[in-house]
């Protein structure tokens, strides 16, 4: 009975690692799974280094293995399955909160296989960060789509090793304007929820002015009397503090009235201009490794999807207003869970 349990136990796993193997492509990965498999089955690498390694060198190898497998485990799970990532900010505020831990969904949206150690979860920090390379993933073939309003966890798109937490506002090929801190997609306002916050001003009686951050479901149980003396703090006119994506494409724009900005689709052609080049010829260099003006064509057609991040905390967070569009691959996964 106990050799009918085991081998079932081999059969089924080595079914679930075959799968593995036909979705990722990862030959090693793979291999390392059937080693373990082994080892807790038929042991047929254990016996052969047995007959033909030394005692103490045998001992060596099972030691190594017993300290290397929980790394390995951590380290698998944590980049094909489920990982757990660490709120830095308030840019989420009033959804989530600096110090909250958020569990992330890698595998239905398609896992990021990491092309470098650095990125890789657990033992990253260990090696060196490739430098001026911003093709740092293979994507796997998802189960699902990212969808708008996905609070998602992605990779920073600039230099450093930071990753970031932010809602979908944009899809490929959506176009995004903001009017006084509204969002609009494709022309249409998008839904305001209850835990979006923005900067109020209370102008008090003596010329003192009161600065407070308060989510619209905060906000909707003032009395109307209270929310008259409330306004949004809006910035009308560009500030030096806050970089805006594209820079030098409309000195007049701000985090609060910004756009038409079209995110770029896979597939999707634009016929080039002095304006579209100064506004998408950094996301085409640094994601898809071509010069737009060294280009002898007049049209471009984009290789990978982008999306727009904002954070949730309107007044108050860094997001794709700064720092540009997100490129697919570089998003790790969709928050399942506060924890």
């Amino acid at each position: 009975m106990k050799k009918i349990a085991s081998l079932l136990f081999y059969t089924l796993g080595f079914l679930i690692i075959f799968l593995f193997f036909v979705w990722s492509k990862l030959i090693i990965v793979s291999t390392i799974l059937l080693l373990i498999l082994d080892s807790f089955t038929k042991q047929i690498v254990s016996k052969l280094l047995k007959k033909y390694i030394s005692t103490s060198i045998y001992k060596i190898v099972t030691y190594s293995y017993i300290i290397l497998l929980p790394l390995f485990i951590a380290v698998f799970f944590r980049t094909f399955f489920i990982d757990v990532y660490y709120v830095p900010s308030s840019s989420m505020e009033a959804t989530l909160f600096p110090g909250d831990y958020v569990l992330i969904n890698k595998f239905s949206y398609g896992v990021r296989v990491p092309k470098h150690l650095r990125n890789t979860p657990v033992i990253g920090s260990f090696f060196n960060p490739p430098e001026n390379n911003y093709n740092l993933y293979t994507s796997l073939s998802s189960f699902e789509e990212l969808e708008k309003e996905d609070i998602v966890v992605f990779k920073a798109v600039d230099d450093s090793d930071k990753f970031l937490i932010k809602r979908i506002i944009g899809m490929p090929s959506d176009t995004i304007e903001i009017k006084n801190s509204i969002v609009f997609v494709n022309s249409k306002k998008a839904k305001e929820k209850d835990n979006y916050s923005y900067n109020y001003i209370y102008e008090q009686g003596n010329k003192l002015s009161l600065f407070k951050n308060y989510s619209n479901k905060e906000f909707a149980k003032f009395s109307t009397i209270n929310k008259g003396k409330y306004k949004k703090d809006l910035q009308l006119k560009p500030n030096n503090n806050y970089f805006i994506f594209p820079s030098k494409k409309h000195d007049s724009w701000t985090k609060d009235n910004y756009g038409k900005l079209i995110i770029p689709k896979k597939g999707m052609k634009i016929f080039l201009t002095q304006e579209n080049i100064a506004v998408y010829k950094n996301t085409v260099q640094k994601f898809e490794n071509v010069i737009l003006r060294n280009l002898k064509t007049n049209t471009y057609t984009f290789k990978k999807d982008y999306y727009f991040m904002m954070g949730d905390n309107r007044h108050n967070s860094v997001d794709s207003r700064s720092f540009g569009f997100v490129p697919e691959s570089y998003i790790q996964g969709k928050m399942i869970k506060i924890l």
